[in-house]
């Protein structure tokens, strides 16, 4: 394993969100100058055809020239205004041989000797605006051209030049605000990250907390269940499902520590004393016999729990043995009612058998060992729950996938603090822990074999009036 510090889930995210917002900013920053760029480019070049075509319009209404007036320049910077244009203009008049005949300014700058050369190209097409090679550092112009047409003939072109200006120069203007604004924006952005990053992994800390006493043993914890986020209130949900299921294993485990105890001292003593009274020739001839006949009693119940146990860790393996065949389920359940009933020695209980008539000749494809050890166990269950007289009633009813065997007896029932845990192994109730022997493991018992049998075994109902356990079998296997 890794010697490595391990760094907090609040500084990997903190920086991973703070990397992708800086990332995603700067991004959608160049796009947005690139689309910024892209738009004003196309601006310019709209205001210079636009500019150009204007002083087409003026020169065709003046035959073939632009008014002479005193201000040229002003007439040509409002004009220039008019159309976004913000540099000193810059204007040619052309005849239709492409010799200039009005210009304006009269020095005009050295890009007008590359426009000169591209004027045979530009006057054999329409209006059209091209771009011209910039000189050393100093920005590119673009240059408009517009035939004037007077009586449906060329008498020559309108010429207008502009610099084409960098869209972005303006946006790194005041750049030292700009950066400001940006950080800020960023540390704010870190700042809401932090803070919700925070709050997502508190219920994390809580959990990897509960785990380090869970693992030093106190499962008494209590988790908040007031998160609104669904995740978050599963997460704790479950933690706290599993402290309180780990703190009942932990109370059963000390009940069975002293239940086995208690339940394996008993018939030890028993033949211990009773080997010792015959030993000792404290009792002689058929008193001796019938204590030793008491031993061998004890001796079985011993080893029926050694047994049990044995079982137990089996079944708990999963190393259930099934031999399925085809049964007629009701005459199996008639069989074993009437074999457990004549074993019985209490006589105050009666045992019913109810199904309804189409399950005369319902057939069933599983293990009638197995279902015997389930039933034999609950009519053992409900004996044991009826002080002195009582009804156990063992019906029997079928959907369309499943057969439904349940046992109802009329004892006192199960509390509904114990409901909960009858099927955990080695638990017993408290009535059962004084009056009843046993390590607490049929029911437990019955659901494995229940299960690998492709069903289930369940509490229906219970109450003072008596309980209703249910046992469901596929009809198919």
């Amino acid at each position: 394993m890794s010697k490595r510090e391990r760094k907090s889930l609040l500084y990997y995210w903190s920086i991973r969100y703070f990397t992708i917002l800086f990332i995603s900013i700067m991004i959608l920053g160049l796009l947005a100058m690139y689309v910024f760029n892209r738009n004003a480019i196309s601006a310019q070049y709209t205001s210079v055809e636009n500019m150009v075509g204007d002083l087409g319009a003026v020169a065709q209404d003046n035959h073939g020239r632009l008014p002479q007036i005193p201000d040229m320049e002003g007439f040509l910077g409002k004009l220039a205004e008019r159309h976004n244009l913000q540099s000193r203009p810059i204007m040619f008049i052309l005849n239709r041989d492409g010799q200039v005949v009005q210009q304006y300014p009269s020095v005009p700058p050295e890009e007008i000797k590359q426009m000169m050369m591209r004027i045979p190209d530009m006057m054999s097409g329409d209006a059209q605006v091209i771009k011209l090679e910039a000189q050393q550092d100093q920005e590119p112009y673009l240059a408009g051209i517009y035939p004037i047409i007077i009586e449906s003939s060329k008498a020559g072109y309108a010429l207008y030049m502009a610099p084409q200006r960098n869209a972005l120069d303006g946006m790194f203007a005041f750049r030292y605000p700009r950066w400001i604004l940006l950080a800020s924006f960023l540390f704010i952005g870190w700042g809401i990250v932090h803070v919700l990053t925070r709050r997502l992994i508190k219920p994390i800390q809580e959990a990897a907390n509960a785990a380090k006493q869970i693992v030093a043993g106190n499962y008494n914890l209590q988790f908040r269940n007031d998160y609104k986020e669904k995740e978050i209130h599963e997460l704790t949900h479950s933690f706290q499902e599993m402290a309180d299921r780990l703190n009942r294993l932990e109370k059963l485990r000390t009940q069975l520590l002293a239940g086995v105890t208690h339940e394996l001292k008993t018939p030890v003593t028993a033949i211990s004393g009773l080997v010792q009274a015959v030993r000792g020739k404290v009792v002689e001839g058929d008193e001796a016999e019938a204590f030793l006949d008491h031993c061998m009693n004890e001796c079985n119940r011993l080893q029926k729990m050694v047994e049990d146990l044995l079982d137990f860790n089996s079944f708990a393996a999963g190393n259930i043995q099934v031999d399925r065949e085809l049964i007629g389920i009701q005459t199996m359940l008639t069989d074993i009612v009437e074999r457990w009933s004549c074993v019985q020695e209490r006589h105050s209980i009666e045992v019913k058998l109810e199904a309804p008539v189409p399950a005369a000749n319902l057939q069933l494809c599983t293990d009638p060992i197995r279902i015997e050890q389930i039933l034999i166990n609950l009519l053992n269950n409900a004996r044991d729950a009826i002080v002195a007289e009582g009804v156990v009633i063992v019906r029997l009813d079928t959907t369309a996938r499943y057969c439904h065997i349940s046992v109802h007896d009329t004892g006192c029932g199960i509390p509904v603090a114990g409901q909960k845990d009858i099927f955990e192994p080695f638990y017993r109730g408290a009535d059962k822990r004084t009056l009843v022997h046993g390590l607490g493991l049929g029911l437990p018992f019955s659901r494995m074999i229940a299960r690998s049998l492709g069903g289930d075994l369940v509490l229906t109902h219970s109450s003072t009036n008596g309980s209703i356990f249910e046992l469901i079998v596929p009809l198919e296997s």
